[in-house]
């Protein structure tokens, strides 16, 4: 299940980043109350990405993941979990600010991804998407081998409207 929320913004150099991040540690905070086993990602760099293009084959979104967030990533992450995925968004003209929260629910845990997409690169990524009916998000480490990546039944709420 995918539920979305979307919002534009005009702050080119704050306003976007800044926003998804603030929500992030708000929901972090508010899952982590409920009881929730939460990891929260800010990816040192993001990118759409077709299967020639990624790293790992698929297309969809790849993040980076520092360091100190991938331990904790790789502790909590289970490949096939995560069955409910929430998209935020946050446009500006030249990059798609977002926010992917994966959730699990019987064991109530959660990874919150927080990327900046260059708005360039969503096109083929789109296209690819829309092809197979679905998306990844792929979580890197700084040396580019695969953590863990989850699949997205629908791929419309990543993409803002043309």
């Amino acid at each position: 299940m995918i539920d979305h929320r979307t919002e534009n913004v005009t702050d080119e150099q704050t306003g976007g980043w800044t926003r998804v991040l603030e929500e992030m540690d708000a929901m972090a905070a508010k899952l982590a109350d409920n009881g929730w086993e939460t990891v929260s990602i800010a990816a040192g760099d993001a990118a759409a990405v077709t299967a020639e293009t990624s790293r790992t084959g698929t297309h969809g979104f790849s993040y980076v993941v520092p360091g100190n967030a991938a331990t904790a990533f790789e502790e909590l992450f289970v490949a096939d979990g995560f069955p409910r995925t929430e998209v935020y968004r946050a446009n500006s003209p030249s990059h798609l600010y977002l926010l992917t929260v994966v959730k699990d629910p019987p064991t109530e845990a959660a990874v919150l991804i927080a990327g900046a997409i260059e708005r360039n690169q969503l096109s083929a990524c789109k296209q690819a998407a829309t092809e197979a009916g679905k998306l990844y998000t792929n979580l890197l480490a700084v040396d580019g081998t695969c953590l863990g990546s989850f699949e997205h039944e629908d791929p419309t709420p990543f993409f803002p409207e043309e």
